[in-house]
């Protein structure tokens, strides 16, 4: 990196994505964040942890005052930077991590192909690991170089010339103008090979097929058409293809407050997410995809005979949470490995995996009964936990409590079960799951609205949580109910922070950092005031919140207040699953009004 080790805004990475693992790509050409073989392994390029000494792997011309942009070829995931110099292009690399339809097959490649578009010379610097890991450099002529660390190797191939300087491999390379270079770095082989072994025209024929042809399958015609399918080719390359899980995001610790503490490993699948996965997928016509992922989770529930709030989605995946010895990024630690979150009671998880099923039924899933088993199963642990304090939808560490937003989505477990139970005829279950719902119900007007009129964010407190902007969405009150208006009111007064952009909640949660604008909320807001029929606020703020994407349509978890800049783990499935999810309502809400 450069001398002074400055860190790259978060969202001036593109993001190369392949079902089984992800590569962060700055702005200025730059391998900041990667690990191989899969999303969950140990990180081989992460400078984005930590600018000093952690791995990455350069391309940069050797130009002042150059200037840069990033785009995607359309409709993929492969990735271009563009270098130019007074306001002419000079030098193009376009990355790629491969794609194959054979799941057995895969690639633990980063192919990089450097166009020059002018006479110029290029630095190229290969420094994957820590500094302090890299024992072994080992220069391949015609083929490529080596680094080794005790237990791991990075293979470069292409024919250039390097030099191991100050612990990397870095080298200057004149090019002439239209002269191509294809270089790979490939991960963990026990030999060298010549950049033409990999293919890499090839590869980057089959991956943009891929791409291509899974896009088109989209049955979306609707509004904000590409901001649609650049979050679909995300999600799906969020996937890990062995097990049929999706993490949550790319990357771990990267941070919800520079300074704080709010930094987490998000490189899992929670059980929370299932039904934004489904619903997302199937509305978009990737019935599929949701099936996949809502059967995997199933036979990981079947064989663990519990459910869990997260799970590794590889097998080497490794849950015990340490802190490794890394700055973090801007020098905000702790560095996490692993999420303790994993042993939570989130009562919303249930409800998660229970109301999945419902939507992929209503969306052309298809019911075995083997699934209809496992699920009424999870409803009976469900009757058995409801009323159990928990540490609910913000996993928040320390005192449970009885959170109102687990209960209210414990009540729509319930619905939805007596949904399902009377659209197969069994009355008495149907009859059973009512009544619990009318429990929870009752327990939620007892002891969930606050002396000051509006729905608490715990039993027995004033606290405000902008998780209740779900209530109407899930359908336990109308907009108008009174004591709802009420809490929306309070929420819009006490955590809206800035326009349209809404922290957490009001509790003081004990961690050191502060909560920035969770972009979900946002979503949640934009889909109360379309049941408001407040249809134009609606739209000007989903224009809004798509304004506030970076140039390559991607979302981080949170935006900073104040100056907008990305925060949290990055690329985030939730925030682009909700994103989806509110242009699927408002397309069908302004196709009413256009009939």
């Amino acid at each position: 990196m450069s001398s002074n080790f400055t860190y790259p805004p978060i969202e001036n990475h593109g993001v190369l994505l392949n079902n089984r693992t992800a590569t962060l790509i700055s702005s200025e050409g730059s391998v900041d964040f990667a690990c191989f073989p899969n999303f969950d392994s140990s990180p081989v390029f992460f400078s984005l942890l930590d600018s000093k000494d952690g791995g990455y792997f350069k391309i940069e011309p050797l130009v002042d005052n150059f200037q840069t942009s990033q785009e995607y070829e359309t409709d993929t995931n492969i990735l271009k930077t563009n270098f130019f110099k007074d306001k002419q292009r000079v030098l193009s690399i376009l990355d790629f991590l491969p794609m194959t339809r054979e799941n057995s097959v895969y690639f633990s490649e980063i192919h990089r192909r450097i166009e020059a578009l002018s006479d110029l010379e290029i630095k190229i610097t290969f420094a994957p690991f820590a500094t302090k890991e890299r024992k072994n450099f080992i220069k391949f002529d015609e083929k490529g170089y080596l680094v080794k660390t005790p237990e791991r190797s990075q293979f470069l191939s292409g024919h250039i010339n390097l030099d191991n300087i100050d612990g990397k491999f870095q080298g200057n390379i004149k090019m002439k103008t239209g002269k191509v270079i294809w270089l790979v770095s490939a991960y963990n082989l026990t030999r060298a090979y010549s950049v033409e072994f990999f293919n890499s025209e090839k590869r980057l024929w089959e991956t943009r097929k891929f791409w291509k042809e899974w896009i088109i399958r989209s049955k979306y015609q609707g509004v904000f058409y590409e901001t649609v399918n650049r979050s679909l080719l995300i999600l799906k390359g969020l996937f890990f293809e062995p097990t049929g899980f999706m993490v949550a995001a790319a990357t771990t610790s990267l941070p919800e407050s520079i300074g704080g503490e709010r930094n987490w490993d998000y490189r899992y699948m929670w059980i929370r997410d299932t039904a934004y996965v489904i619903e997302a997928m199937a509305k978009a016509g990737f019935v599929d995809e949701a099936m996949k992922f809502y059967l995997s989770i199933i036979d990981r529930y079947e064989k663990d005979g519990r459910l869990y709030s997260l799970y590794p989605i590889s097998e080497d995946g490794i849950l015990k949470e340490e802190i490794a010895e890394l700055p973090g990024y801007e020098n905000t630690a702790p560095v996490r490995f692993g999420n303790d979150a994993h042993n939570q009671l989130q009562i919303d998880q249930y409800a998660s995996f229970i109301s999945g099923l419902r939507i992929l039924i209503e969306n052309g899933g298809y019911l075995s009964i083997h699934t209809l088993e496992k699920v009424l199963s999870v409803g009976e642990k469900l009757e058995e936990i409801w009323n159990q304090p928990d540490s609910s939808i913000w996993e928040i560490r320390g005192e449970k409590r009885n959170f109102v937003y687990s209960k209210l989505m414990a009540w729509k477990a319930f619905v939805d079960l007596g949904w399902l139970s009377s659209s197969l005829g069994m009355d008495e279950l149907k009859n059973r799951y009512e009544n619990i719902a009318s429990q929870i119900r009752l327990d939620i007007l007892n002891n969930g609205i606050s002396k000051r009129g509006y729905y608490s964010q715990s039993y027995g407190s004033d606290e405000l949580d902008a998780s209740l902007l779900r209530m109407p969405l899930v359908g336990f009150c109308d907009f108008s109910d009174p004591i709802y208006v009420n809490t929306f009111n309070a929420i819009e007064k006490y955590l809206m922070k800035e326009n349209f952009l809404f922290k957490r909640y009001t509790l003081d949660d004990g961690l050191k950092g502060e909560d920035n604008a969770f972009l979900m909320l946002t979503y949640w807001y934009i889909r109360n005031l379309m049941i408001a029929g407040n249809l134009d606020k609606a739209s000007n703020i989903l224009i809004g919140i798509i304004n506030k994407m970076n140039s390559l349509g991607i979302l981080p978890e949170e935006l900073e207040f104040r100056t907008g800049r990305y925060l949290g783990n990055y690329p985030q499935a939730l925030s682009h699953l909700s994103l989806v999810l509110t242009i699927f309502d408002y397309n069908e809400k302004i196709k009413k009004i256009n009939i």
